[in-house]
């Protein structure tokens, strides 16, 4: 790795692929804690870097976040998933989630 790119990363999963992160992510949190939107693209990103899923995976990426058009993917497939009621949205408070409280958090049915 010879480059360093401080961009947003776009990844390289298809739709059902997208699909089946997404949930294996889910499907290892806890059902009343859930997960923020930003926290699980980050996981997604750790994810696709780990399995070189990422455009550019000869660039040493340093930037934490996925591409607009890929946050834009993952919106679409949480809201299939949500039609689906594989997940809810959970909005309030919790103390146990230190700086991401008060953002409304996904959740498996």
């Amino acid at each position: 790795m010879s480059t360093i790119d401080n961009n947003p990363v776009h990844i390289l999963y298809d739709d059902n692929k997208l699909r089946e992160v997404i949930m294996m992510i889910m499907n290892g949190r806890n059902d009343t804690m859930g997960i923020t939107f930003v926290n699980l693209c980050y996981q997604i990103l750790q994810l696709a870097e780990q399995e070189q899923m990422v455009e550019g995976s000869e660039v040493m990426h340093t930037s934490n976040e996925i591409a607009p058009e890929d946050q834009v993917r993952v919106s679409r497939v949480l809201w299939e998933l949500i039609w689906d009621k594989k997940i809810f949205l959970l909005f309030g408070r919790s103390p146990l989630l230190g700086l991401s409280n008060g953002e409304d958090r996904f959740v498996k049915y």
